[in-house]
Order: structure tokens, then C-alpha cells, then sequence
């Protein structure tokens, strides 16, 4: 109640000082990622969330993921400090199930299907959109719950620009950036690096204070660039590195007690990660016909030691993919100029995946390479009516060459009705999930893995309507979701095996809810946005007396909601920043007791229930001319005690002040 009450006076505060002059932000109404060309957002029927580089600089936060927890829909849960595993989680589903681009190339580790955002800092991000709800029918496999789909930034006036920052703040933290650009009339080439360490917090909570802080290093650099060959030709090249190393602490299953959960340790984990891209483009007939080659990959590998220093990981993952991509327009003589265009492509992609040292396998069978390839084709339609109707359709077929076929199938229709300010949107579509390469052949001493499993499945639909009010100056989008899964993978303990085997689970898993999203001009110098979720997710776990029951799927709040407040001072060069997050209802894998080596499978499916808790951040951006800008923040502001996960320490109140320079 205390928090609630500091919150209602801090938002009382915002609100009663406002005056007139701030220039609002309209967010780009082109949705890039939501097709296989960009759709337009009034004309798009899947629900998406678009988030500018203008949306993060207000919230000055450094990592995407954080950013993240503003979007409805979305639950975020961090394994502790910064630098730790971050999962994403897209309408309740698995990390897994949401495909990360960056730059057009898929960034998920090839071993386990999921991208984590610990290590993605938002220093070099343009845009970010968020596609919510199945869409294997355009991406395949790792895209049943959604696709997030992140731009870095561009040269984005000719000549050469750049950029550098800086911060320094609470826990040791220290941040530098900089970013060079150039652009010209026969093409462009953006360079951009990062560093940033903390020295973290004691994740493990050790009674006293005595344990040791868990810190992370992180080294980011991204190169992007395109040259037009010809008016009609242009070529162009991707590549991103990042190199981290992260501490964490030692969790201990079947501990008696939540503080004997995680343990303070010297356990660390370094990732190196690569990722990048060739692709050429080339327009045909005279404008009416769009072809594009890509060439991608990614190389990531992983060393860890355990709580006593002793190596225990080192490994690597890869991918390789190649896909080609034709556009006609069916409508008009150019593509600029058709309202109904047809998208065709083909894809060929590998993964592979394998323990590198013999001194940390459990057998020698993890020192073979492992690997599994698909091809895949696609058909996509846009059309607009002109009368307010647009729709997409898609439709995907996958070989596999490890597993059961798959076509996918998608939808998405938008309508806005004459009266200009309401607009209704639905989506429908199927999708299919394969067993990651850890599922499908193990890796780990304690997880056997299990070559007959079969694929997941999707099924989902959503509507929703968007209102305008108040002249334009206010928006709200409200949708409700259903989606079912099956054959959902999950896992039993083998008492005969004393380890944990992946299997797909019997019956159906069950997502459905309401998101919601506003946003309202109230002057011109103070604007408000809020962000809510409610969510119903279960899985069926074996009964304790045969058969299944429902169990709430765990890392994933039934309730959410985010309040954002931006504040422009009469000085015009001041913005302040009030964000403000509420989770309820958020439950947890019950790893205290013995009952995950009893051998009794229903004991693997208790559940705990966390805190309910509310996190606010305040911060401020000063103008100190026109290129040269102050930022701060304090996140955790009341030092909310709170967890995402049981046994895994969150951060208190911390504080960061920077300064970065355009030039």
C-alpha cells in the first residue's frame, strides 16, 4: 500500500505541473518485420507493438530487455544481475517460441532455439517492433508465440555523423559508446561499439551481506552497410559481435529451504556471439518486381566454470542460412504503386551443435558434432481494398530432415470504419516448433535427450479494435487472444537414468487473454502511456492419480501493468521520465523440495507463488545544446525487495548519470 500510495503522489505531481510545449513522437507507420514486405500499421491485421529510438532514449535504460517490460503481452525474467539469462516470453509461450532478428538475421543459440537478452545492450538501437501471436506461416519453426524484430541505428543524413557516450552509476557501472556513419549518394556504412561493465550485486542474497557481487562485462560492435551498384541493384552486408563474460551463482536443486535455492559462488559464463549477413537486391521490370538474396549466419560459443572455478562448458553452436525472396505487384506497373502484391520465397537452413573439450564431457558421444537441416517455402499476399479492408495471407511449407513435415497456415485482416478514428484487426494462424538440439540429443550429464520427440504445434487467433479520441491526441488498442498448444515439450525424471528426460506433454496447453495499450497527449508537453496485460496459461502435467490436470505455467504474471509519464519543463530542453510496473500473480517452479528425485512425475509440476511487487524508475534527459545531452535515471526508486524468479536476487535502488555527443 505504501508503494501504491509514493507512486499515486509521484504521478499526482507529474500531472498537476503540466504545461504546454513538448513536440510528441509519432511512431513510424510502416511495420517492416510484420510480413514478408512492410506493412503499413493502420493497414496491418496481427497485433504489434512498435518501439522507436525516441521511446528508449525517454526511458535511458541500457538494456533492450528492460525496455521490453513496457510492451503488453510480454513478460521478461532475468536470473539475477545484469548479464544473466534473459528470457522473453511472447502470450504466456517458451522462450523459444519467440524468433529474435537483428538486422533480418535470426540471433537465437542454435542449441537450445532461444536468443538471450542479457548481453543485447540498446546503445546502437533505431527501432524494435514486437509481432504478437503465431507466425511459423512466415517464419518457420521459433516463431510460434511472436517475432521481435530489432533495427540498429543508420547514417541518417549525408555525410559522415557520429556519436559518443558515456555513464557511470551505482554497483561500479560504467558504460562508453560510440557510433560513426556515413552516407553518400551510391550508398552507406554505419559502425558502432559499446562497453559496458558493472560490478552486480550478490544475486545470491547471502544472509550478512558476505557474498560475493555477481558483475558483467559486456563488448558490443556492429557493422552495417550497402552500396547501390545501379538504380536497381544494390548490395549490402551485416556483422555483430558481441563478447561477454557474466559471474552467477550456484543453484541448488531440492535445497530445504529458499535461501539455500541459490548459493553465493565464483561461477562465471563467457559467450562470444557472431552474427551477420550478405544480401543482394535487384529490381525487375521495370519497378514491378523486387528480388532479394541473403546469405546469413551465426556462430556462438560458450565456456563456463562452476562454484569452484573448475572449467565445466565449452562449446558451439552454429547456423547457417540461405533464402531468396521475390515481390510482384499483381495490381499496378510498380510495386510503389500496386495495392495487392504477391511474396514468394525459398530457404535452406542448418543448424549444428557440439561439446568442444574432452575435459568436461560425461561421454564421448557430446563431442560429436551434431547437426539437422530444413528447407522451406513460403506465399504471401497483401491487399488493399480501398475501402477500408486490408488483408495478409500466408501460407508456409517446412521439410525437415529430422522431423515430420509441417505447412503453416496465417491470416490478418484490418478494417477502419469511415468514421476515420476506429479500426478493427484479427489474426488467425498455425505454427510448429521443433525439439531444440538439446532436447533432440542432450548435452548435459543430467538430461538425456530424446531423439523421438515430435514437434510442437500451434493454433491462435486474436481481434481488437483501436479508437482514437480526443482530436487524435489519444489512442487505445484492446485485444483478446486464444491459442492452444500441443504436444508441448516438457520433461520427466528417469529414476533409472537419475536424469531428467524431454517429453511432449499429453493434452493441450491453453493461452488466452487481454492486452491493452493507450497512449494520451494531455498538453503538448506532458504525455501519458499505459501498458496492460492479463493472462491465463496452463499446461497439462500428470495427475496424482493418473490422468492430467492443469497447472499454471510458471515465469509468466496472470496480471501486468506498466505506467509511463513524460514531462517536457517550460525551459524546453528538460524531459523527465516516470515508468512504473505492477506484477501479480506470477508463479514459480516449487525447486525446494525432494520431490524432484523421488521418481514420482507428478511431484516434477509444483508451483510457488512469488510477490507480488511494483517497480518504478525516474529519469531526465537535459539539452545542454544541440548535440551535446545529460541524461540520468534512478530504477528501483522505492528499492522495491522483489524476485522473478524464487532464490534469485533483483537489484535495488541504483543511480546513472551519462552525457553523449552528436557530431
Amino acid at each position: 500500500m505504501a508503494h501504491h500510495l509514493r507512486l499515486g503522489v509521484l504521478a499526482t505531481l507529474f500531472l498537476t505541473t503540466a504545461a504546454s510545449a513538448q513536440e510528441t513522437v509519432e511512431l513510424d507507420p510502416i511495420i517492416v518485420s510484420g510480413g514478408l514486405t512492410p506493412v503499413e500499421a493502420k493497414k496491418y491485421g496481427r497485433a504489434a507493438t512498435v518501439l522507436t529510438s525516441e521511446d528508449l532514449e525517454a526511458r535511458g535504460t541500457q538494456y533492450v530487455a528492460d525496455v521490453l517490460r513496457q510492451v503488453p503481452g510480454l513478460s521478461v525474467s532475468r536470473t539475477g544481475s545484469f548479464g544473466g539469462l534473459t528470457q522473453v516470453r511472447l502470450r504466456g509461450h517458451e522462450g523459444n517460441h519467440t524468433l529474435v532478428l537483428i538486422d533480418g538475421v535470426d540471433v537465437a543459440a542454435p542449441n537450445q532455439g532461444e536468443y538471450d537478452f542479457g548481453g543485447l545492450i540498446a546503445a546502437d538501437i533505431e527501432r524494435i517492433e514486437v509481432i504478437r501471436g503465431p507466425q511459423s506461416a512466415l517464419y518457420g519453426s521459433n516463431a510460434i508465440g511472436g517475432v521481435i524484430s530489432i533495427t540498429t541505428k543508420r547514417a541518417e543524413e549525408p555525410g559522415v555523423s557520429g556519436r559518443f557516450g558515456t555513464e557511470v552509476g551505482s554497483d561500479g557501472t560504467t558504460q562508453l559508446d560510440f557510433a560513426l556513419r556515413a552516407r553518400g549518394e551510391r550508398g552507406e556504412l554505419s559502425f558502432s561499439a559499446a562497453r559496458r561493465d558493472t560490478g552486480g550485486f550478490d544475486v545470491s542474497q547471502t544472509p550478512g551481506g558476505g557474498g560475493d557481487d555477481d558483475g558483467d562485462e559486456n563488448k558490443t560492435y556492429n557493422l552495417t552497410g550497402r552500396l547501390f551498384l545501379s538504380d536497381t541493384v544494390t548490395i549490402g552486408a551485416t556483422l555483430r559481435h558481441t563478447d561477454r563474460i557474466s559471474d552467477f551463482d550456484t543453484f541448488n536443486f531440492a535445497a530445504p529451504t529458499a535461501a539455500g535455492l541459490v548459493t553465493d559462488s565464483i561461477a562465471n559464463a563467457e559467450v562470444q556471439e557472431t552474427f551477420g549477413s550478405v544480401f543482394a537486391e535487384a529490381d525487375l521490370w521495370g519497378g514491378r518486381m523486387s528480388n532479394r538474396l541473403t546469405l546469413s549466419f551465426a556462430d556462438i560459443d560458450r565456456q563456463g566454470r562452476d562454484g569452484t572455478g573448475a572449467k565445466n562448458q565449452d562449446n558451439t553452436g552454429t547456423r547457417r542460412k540461405v533464402a531468396y525472396q521475390g515481390t510482384v505487384a499483381l495490381d499496378a506497373a510498380t510495386l510503389d504503386a500496386a495495392n495487392h502484391t504477391l511474396t514468394f520465397g525459398a530457404e535452406w537452413e542448418r543448424l549444428t551443435y557440439r561439446e568442444n573439450d574432452p575435459t568436461v564431457v560425461f561421454n564421448p558421444g557430446q563431442l560429436i558434432r551434431q547437426e539437422r537441416e530444413q528447407t522451406a517455402y513460403v506465399l504471401e499476399y497483401q491487399g488493399d481494398f480501398g475501402n477500408g479492408l486490408s488483408t495478409q495471407i500466408s501460407v508456409r511449407h517446412d521439410d525437415n530432415d529430422k522431423f515430420r513435415d509441417f505447412t503453416t497456415y496465417a491470416a490478418g485482416a484490418s478494417y477502419l470504419l469511415p468514421n476515420g478514428t476506429t479500426r478493427l484487426h484479427a489474426s488467425y494462424g498455425t505454427g510448429v516448433q521443433n525439439p531444440t538440439l538439446i532436447e533432440q540429443f542432450g548435452f548435459y550429464a543430467d538430461f538425456v535427450g530424446n531423439p523421438d520427440l515430435k514437434p510442437e504445434q500451434s493454433e491462435g487467433w486474436d481481434i481488437g479494435v483501436e479508437q482514437q479520441f480526443w482530436d487524435g491526441r489519444g489512442i487505445i488498442d484492446l485485444t483478446y487472444f486464444d491459442e492452444t498448444l500441443t504436444d508441448e515439450i516438457g520433461s520427466r525424471f528417469d529414476p533409472v537414468l537419475n536424469a531428467s528426460v524431454p517429453v511432449n506433454n499429453t493434452g493441450t496447453s491453453t493461452r488466452k487473454g487481454i492486452e491493452a495499450a493507450a497512449r494520451l497527449d494531455v498538453t503538448d508537453r506532458l504525455d501519458l502511456s499505459l501498458a496492460y496485460t492479463w493472462l491465463d496459461a496452463s499446461e497439462p502435467v500428470p495427475g496424482l492419480f493418473g490422468g492430467t490436470r492443469d497447472a499454471i505455467e510458471i515465469r509468466r504474471p496472470e496480471h501486468e501493468i506498466s505506467l509511463g509519464i513524460n514531462y517536457a519543463l517550460p525551459n524546453d530542453r528538460t524531459r523527465l521520465r516516470l515508468d512504473a510496473t505492477h506484477v501479480a500473480g506470477l508463479y514459480d517452479s516449487d525447486f525446494k523440495t525432494a520431490s524432484f528425485i523421488s521418481g514420482n512425475p507428478a511431484d516434477d509440476f509444483d508451483r510457488v507463488k512469488l510477490k507480488d511487487y511494483t517497480v518504478v524508475n525516474l529519469g531526465f534527459t537535459h539539452d545542454i545544446n544541440d548535440r551535446v545531452q545529460l541524461n540520468g535515471r534512478i530504477t528501483n526508486l522505492f528499492d522495491e525487495n522483489y524476485e522473478e524468479l524464487e532464490g534469485y536476487g533483483t537489484q535495488g535502488r541504483t543511480m546513472y548519470l551519462g552525457v553523449s555527443a552528436r557530431f
